[in-house]
């Protein structure tokens, strides 16, 4: 995939080791060009990542190593062919990759070595560089941690999310990245450190859902698989692959709700109420049965938007007074309250007459809802197979009564009219 031109730069005074190196053929995606160096400045700067430099000083040569090695880069290669190693300096030392100790036979040796290692070097960049462009074409986080639970390297994604660079995650935990103190996460339902420990446990893959708060305060749900990595049989961390799927999980909570409750005023519907017969235990039952008095003129002469807002007006009132009941419209203007916990008509009654008295009193203050009122009827039974509807059909009967009676008010089908049918 690369290929580099490899320069390697003799001193003067050891120039006669060209011909000798020369006969070392290239490493594979290499080739060499020879050599002498005069001056530090015969190094051009800045170097393009295709060439790479390998220079062999002696210890006396009369050059800045120091400069000699800032120029060729952190890729660059600098070895000392030491006459004398007691003559090498300290910074001399601090600039050298390697010192070749002059010995017989040995040159060849040292030569090969350093061109193994720099191939080494390059092919190690290569990797690193196909293992970045991998995990940053990611839309997924990923990262890689050790044992501790410090983290060796993340991609571009992950350092999105967590709103911080590469260079202040490198070596950080979990508790730090996420800005959440230690003894706070130990009191929340985040389960992020803990899966670690399972899946050094499991010694394989595994997936796990997760919950984390981002640093802009919002709750992301996560779906990770996690595996541990291998030296041999020991395991010596482990990497992560996170899905960002709080916006998928909305969306289907979302979807769930609209199947089970009204969407314009929020309580269940025709779905919800059939789940909740299906789960019912209870053998008693009362229904409190609800209809607008004059929706329709409201809504011929305002629009469906004024008979919207009286919907949810009602509703909410609904909600409120009778938050112990399954509460449900059951389509247009029409609602029921169903009470299974020990209610009984003579305690809901009351109730009912404070929805009407303060449905009245929203109508009056809004001219839109002129003329409009709330009829009840209640009904109350033993519930088995099938007699749900007949109790409701006693609650549609009480709330008939109730228009008949003025409207505005409401209606008790007694439970001895139900026992002598």
């Amino acid at each position: 995939m690369y290929r580099v031109k490899l320069h390697i730069c003799l001193t003067q005074d050891i120039k006669n080791k060209l011909e000798q190196y020369g006969k070392i053929p290239p490493r594979p995606r290499f080739e060499h060009k020879f050599e002498t160096l005069k001056d530090a400045c015969d190094i051009p700067t800045p170097i393009p990542d295709e060439h790479q430099y390998l220079i062999i000083a002696s210890e006396d040569c009369g050059l800045n190593l120091t400069e000699l090695k800032k120029r060729i880069g952190e890729n660059g290669f600098l070895a000392i062919y030491a006459k004398d190693t007691a003559k090498i300096t300290s910074e001399q030392k601090e600039a050298a990759d390697e010192i070749w100790p002059q010995a017989a036979n040995l040159d060849v040796f040292y030569f090969e070595k350093a061109l193994n290692l720099i191939a080494e070097r390059k092919e190690a960049w290569l990797q690193k560089t196909w293992l970045q462009t991998l995990i940053n074409s990611s839309p997924d986080m990923i990262w890689f941690k050790d044992m501790d639970g410090l983290h060796l390297e993340v991609n571009d994604e992950f350092c999105e999310v967590v709103n911080k660079p590469k260079e202040l995650v490198w070596g950080k935990d979990h508790y730090y990245i996420w800005d959440i103190p230690k003894e706070i996460y130990e009191q929340t339902d985040y389960i992020c450190v803990q899966t670690e420990d399972d899946v050094v446990a499991a010694r394989k893959t595994c997936l796990f859902d997760e919950e984390v708060m981002r640093t802009d305060g919002k709750l992301s749900k996560l779906k990770t698989y996690k595996t541990p990595i291998f030296d041999g049989e020991t395991i010596i961390g482990t990497v992560g692959i996170a899905r960002d799927v709080t916006k998928e999980y909305e969306y289907l909570q979302n979807i769930e709700h609209l199947a089970h409750y009204d969407q314009l005023t929020g309580l269940a519907n025709r779905n919800q109420l059939d789940a909740f017969l299906d789960k019912l235990k209870t053998t008693h039952m009362s229904i409190l049965y609800m209809d607008l008095d004059r929706f329709k003129q409201v809504n011929d002469e305002h629009g469906h938007q004024a008979g919207d807002k009286a919907l949810v007006a009602i509703a909410e009132l609904i909600k409120e007074i009778f938050n112990d009941a399954m509460n449900v419209r059951i389509g247009g203007d029409e609602f029921i309250s169903i009470f299974t916990d020990g209610a009984n008509m003579q305690s809901i009654a009351p109730r009912v007459q404070i929805l009407i008295d303060r449905f009245f009193k929203i109508c009056q203050e809004n001219p839109l809802f002129n003329g409009l009122s709330v009829s009840a009827g209640i009904a109350e039974g033993q519930i088995g197979h099938g007699s749900f509807d007949l109790l409701l059909q006693r609650a549609d009967d009480a709330l008939y009564r109730a228009k008949h009676a003025g409207r505005g008010t409401y209606c008790i089908n007694p439970w001895e009219d139900f026992e002598q049918k």
